[in-house]
């Protein structure tokens, strides 16, 4: 056997509290990882970060995006 798989055989004998309590500690470490190494270049990391943001007062724009997405971004007049 090897070192993951050993790990394996030794977590699925841990209660449930410990389990968890691994699994975030590894989630965490994974997150630190990543961050250090900075952003991963994505199939669509590019596109993401030359799209635009738009400010809204709507917190749920899924009823009628549309509409929400086309008033938050069309300026007000200013005259």
């Amino acid at each position: 056997m090897d070192a993951v798989e050993d790990l394996a055989q030794q977590a699925k004998q841990l209660p449930p509290q410990e389990r968890r309590r691994l699994i975030d500690e590894i989630e965490a470490s994974l997150d630190e990882q990543e961050a250090a190494e900075g952003p991963a270049d994505r199939p669509y990391s590019r596109s993401l970060a030359l799209a635009g943001t738009v400010h809204s007062d709507f917190t749920d724009l899924s009823t009628d995006k549309y509409k929400h997405v086309a008033d938050a971004a069309d300026p007000p007049d200013r005259t």
